[in-house]
């Protein structure tokens, strides 16, 4: 792929650098990335990390024609295939320069504290914070990826002992513990916080002494300055003091025994092994520990506080016992490195690639929103108006979308927990019909009925497909299990007749419990259908249980993305408690301080136990053999199924095929086609377990892409369960499996590697099976009522 990366400005910011370290990372993935912009000090970074740089003209008005024009000849001449702006003018710029080129996609990425509501809806976005993606989703933007800002971990390092002690030297810091502030001296959003941060520095110099140093530059840098004077000529020189703009801050954060922080510079303070003290506004200052990560997490590394007035105290409270105590001030440091390890640039450089695939593979439907860009357009037009009507007034802000922060979305307070007897009721409205695949809904449901008497309503059906004919609308296909079926018209996935057919299951669901007098202790919804909203006036608790990113689903399902979205949207605000099958998934769900629980799939366990004489018949391939089952389509990388053929090693490929393109259905056909490949079509899951036992290592070779980032392989489970071991690309997560027997591979050479040492080596088949043990059906189901019977907020 080749990039063109625009940000906004190339002098010193957190936005900027982070655009161009995390452009080095992907080009360190065997892309070409370039750099697009007017000149600044981050031009030496550009020449260091070896990036392609293009100066752009003077952009005048923001958004530029002047702008758009060359970035469109530039990609024609470079065969660009993403154009990536950062922060709004530079996203719209993008987009203008996208519009008419049908092979080159735009995305945008806004590091500020808000998004301003005129970009276009239909461009992917990324952001900074978990907060202000749910808050873009819940306003209806479909394309919202989060990538916290990356630190490079190997450029992030102290400087020799030598180079330490001439910058101590250099800038008179002495034996009292340093706070160091490494920002932009800018009266929006930072001035707040470095204000108070000097008044505090004279009002602790008689009980904590501490030096106080401040590095960077603004329009904010006289009056900053003139305060610092103030608090120096009152509690001695040295205890405030400015170095203005460094190209290189590194020795700055090496030198801090504690950092004061916001965004991208209080996670590159952790790089350093620091102890943090994150800065907000409205006097929010908050040390990072392991019981306020999870507060960081979601609204990034940032705050709001109640009053300006309270800033010093809140700081004074923060900084007090870290100064008092170096022993706490070395294991906060400690801490610091394991948090940084989260929110390296490797980890984002990958998941930036996956945004930049997703991007380009969906471009085509970024260019017929016509109405998202007159919206667009007619947003942009009253934001300019605003704005000369504030300057008209005096009141302009320069910052304006760092100044206007996300406000706090805060949680439900009424958050019951399930309640009921042994045989209480349980509403559950699945994502797929009864008949359709015994796949987590049906297999939680079997382990529920243990415990509860379940409701089951099944996907609509129209009377006129003969596999319904004969079915009751009322049946129990398990002892405790009620399947309710609600009949509809056919054309169920037209808009107007996907409506109607909701209503009709979720009335068929109220009359069924009305007839019996059963009020439900929870209703559960895994369903794509807004059933949570529909059934909101239900008594019990109300959980949403995603078992795949259902938006991201819209390109293999042929489901409008717009309703997939907007039933998404509703069901999370009816929800009580809502669960997803991975971490990334959970955090992806996130729209409220409360963080979704994570309840993974599980596997059958006993199903794939074999013996040593039971392999399939019908297999014709040499030993050693790596293996895949499940279904083949557009999730898979055959590339790499490919390489692994091309090691030597045989291909056992078990399941249907179901391709999106008839460029993947090439692909595949000539995978198969090679030798020591072979494909078997769909086999009866009873007759699966011969498959295995023919396999000496289980593939789980899924695609970096969004959507399998956030979902969650059965299959590796189930070979697991066959006593087999498993080599997974690293979007796969293994979180809570026995690393002994699943191997995350960092790329494709690392794949090959540990496919060959897993075909290799002998394994106790047994063994294996153990570690599987833990992760059947029944122990998620009781999982499952556990957490819903747990306050979330504990």
């Amino acid at each position: 792929m080749r990039i063109l990366v625009y940000p906004h400005d190339l002098n010193m910011g957190g936005s900027q650098t982070n655009a161009i370290e995390l452009a080095a990372a992907v080009t360190a993935l065997g892309h070409e990335c370039i750099i697009f912009g007017r000149r600044g000090t981050l031009c030496g970074r550009i020449e260091e990390l070896g990036l392609d740089f293009i100066e752009s003209p003077d952009p005048g008005r923001r958004p530029s024609l002047r702008i758009a024009r060359r970035l469109r000849e530039i990609t024609r001449e470079r065969g660009i295939d993403i154009i990536h702006g950062y922060e709004w003018p530079p996203g719209l710029e993008a987009a203008m320069a996208a519009e008419r080129l049908p092979d080159v996609a735009a995305v945008c990425t806004v590091m500020s504290m808000a998004v301003a509501p005129f970009l276009p809806r239909s461009m992917p976005l990324v952001v900074g914070t978990q907060q202000i993606a749910a808050a873009e989703q819940r306003a209806g933007r479909l394309e919202v990826a989060l990538i916290e800002p990356p630190v490079d971990l190997e450029h992030n390092q102290a400087p020799s002992a030598d180079g330490l002690f001439e910058f101590r030297r250099r800038w008179g810091l002495d034996d009292r513990p340093t706070v160091v502030i490494v920002s932009r001296l800018v009266p929006e959003l930072k001035a707040e916080g470095i204000f108070t941060a000097i008044e505090v520095a004279g009002n602790l110099a008689a009980t904590h002494p501490f030096q106080l140093l401040i590095v960077g530059d603004g329009k904010a840098r006289e009056s900053m300055e003139s305060a610092a004077d103030a608090v120096n000529a009152r509690v001695g020189a040295g205890t405030v003091v400015f170095t203005g703009q460094l190209d290189d801050p590194r020795a700055a954060y090496a030198v801090a025994d504690i950092a004061i922080g916001m965004g991208g510079s209080a996670l590159r303070s952790l790089a350093f092994g620091k102890p943090l003290v994150v800065q907000g506004e409205l006097g929010f200052f908050r040390t990072l520990t392991p019981e306020t990560l999870a507060d960081f997490q979601w609204r990034g590394w940032y705050g709001v506080g109640d009053d300006v007035a309270d800033g010093a105290g809140a700081l004074a409270r923060q900084l007090e016992p870290l100064l008092a105590d170096a022993q706490r001030r070395r294991d906060l440091g400690e801490y610091s490195r394991r948090v940084v390890n989260d929110f390296s640039l490797e980890t984002a450089a990958a998941r930036q690639l996956a945004i930049y695939r997703e991007a380009w593979a969906t471009r085509s439907s970024q260019k017929r929103r016509i109405l998202d860009g007159v919206r667009s357009f007619a947003g942009l037009a009253r934001y300019h108006i605003t704005q000369r009507l504030a300057r008209f007034r005096g009141t302009q802000r320069a910052d304006d979308f760092n100044a206007d922060p996300v406000t706090t979305i805060r949680p439900t307070v009424d958050s019951p927990v399930l309640e009921g007897s042994r045989r209480g009721t349980i509403l559950y409205f699945p994502g797929v019909g009864w008949d359709t695949m015994a796949g987590t809904d049906r297999q939680l449901v079997a382990q529920l009925a243990d415990d509860f008497d379940v409701v089951w309503v099944d996907t609509p059906y129209a009377p006129i497909r003969r596999r319904d004919r004969g079915i009751p609308s009322v049946s129990q296909p398990l002892p405790h299990v009620t399947r309710l079926r609600a009949m509809t018209l056919p054309g169920v996935q037209r808009p107007i007749l996907r409506g109607v057919a909701n209503r009709r299951r979720a009335a068929v669901a109220y009359r069924h419990l009305a007839a019996r007098g059963l009020e439900p202790a929870a209703v559960i919804v895994s369903s794509t259908a807004p059933m949570l909203y529909l059934t909101r006036r239900m008594p019990g608790l109300k959980v949403y249980f995603a078992t795949d990113d259902f938006v991201q689903a819209s390109q293999f399902w042929g489901v409008s993305k717009s309703y997939l979205g907007a039933s998404r949207e509703a069901n999370l605000k009816a929800a009580h408690r809502v669960l997803a099958v991975t971490p990334e998934l959970a955090r992806h769900l996130q729209r409220t301080e409360l963080a979704p629980g994570w309840l993974p799939n599980g596997a059958d366990v006993l199903r794939f136990q074999v013996d040593a004489d039971s392999a399939a018949s019908d297999i014709d391939l040499p030993a050693p053999i790596a293996g895949v089952v499940g279904q083949f389509n557009s999730r898979i990388d055959l590339n790499l199924l490919g390489a692994v053929q091309k090691a030597g090693i045989s291909l056992l490929l078990v399941g249907p095929r179901s391709f999106a393109t008839a460029a993947e259905e090439d692909a595949f056909d000539a995978l198969v086609n090679l030798p020591g490949v072979q494909w078997v079509d769909r086999v009866p899951r009873d007759a699966l377990a011969g498959y295995y036992r023919a396999m000496h290592v289980g593939l789980t070779p899924y695609a970096d892409t969004m959507f399998n980032r956030r979902s969650y392989p059965l299959k590796t489970l189930e070979y697991l369960s066959a006593g087999l071991p498993v080599v997974a690309t690293d979007v796969v997560t293994a979180e809570g499996l026995d690393s002994r027997f699943v191997h995350i591979a960092r790329g494709r050479a690392d794949f090959i590697d540990a496919v060959r040492d897993a075909v290799s080596e002998t394994w106790d088949r047994a063994i294996i099976r153990t570690s599987a043990e833990g992760h059947g059906w029944d122990s998620r189901a009781r999982r499952l009522i556990t957490m819903l019977r747990e306050d979330p907020r504990r």
